[in-house]
């Protein structure tokens, strides 16, 4: 999770024309299309190589985190927005969500990584700011 200065001034850059599932709409696969904006609830698990992320913050005078991953051909980008803010217990605030974007490095959905006893797998992230 990282700390925004406000999500409605939040792009996430790098996910244009990937193939995502939205949580929100029965895990409809869908394309996405432009850069990510917030302005209402997103929970999505983008799927294939994601290749390189980038969080751009204009609240933070247009800071960007650029989000590099190994092992992994799935991300989750997700902000509760307001109701469901108000129905977690560990977000504090009723606006926190305005100041929080999740954009995770996963094995998720189609990615899922199954490991025989005694196997391994490595998941990396590397972060950037700018």
């Amino acid at each position: 999770y990282f700390s925004v200065g406000d999500i409605a001034e939040v792009r996430v850059a790098g996910l244009e024309g990937r193939a995502y599932i939205d949580k929100l709409d029965g895990c409809a696969r869908k394309s996405q299309s432009g850069v990510i904006t917030f302005d209402q609830e997103v929970d999505r698990i983008y799927l294939g190589d994601t290749g390189a992320i980038t969080l751009i913050d204009a609240m933070a005078r247009g800071h960007r985190l650029s989000i590099s991953s190994t092992g992994s051909a799935s991300a989750v980008v997700w902000n509760p927005w307001i109701e469901k803010t108000a129905r977690l217990g560990d977000m504090g605030a009723a606006d926190a969500y305005r100041c929080m974007v999740c954009v995770e490095t996963t094995n998720a959905s189609d990615d899922v990584v199954t490991l025989e006893p005694g196997g391994s797998h490595v998941l990396g992230a590397s972060y950037v700011v700018a």
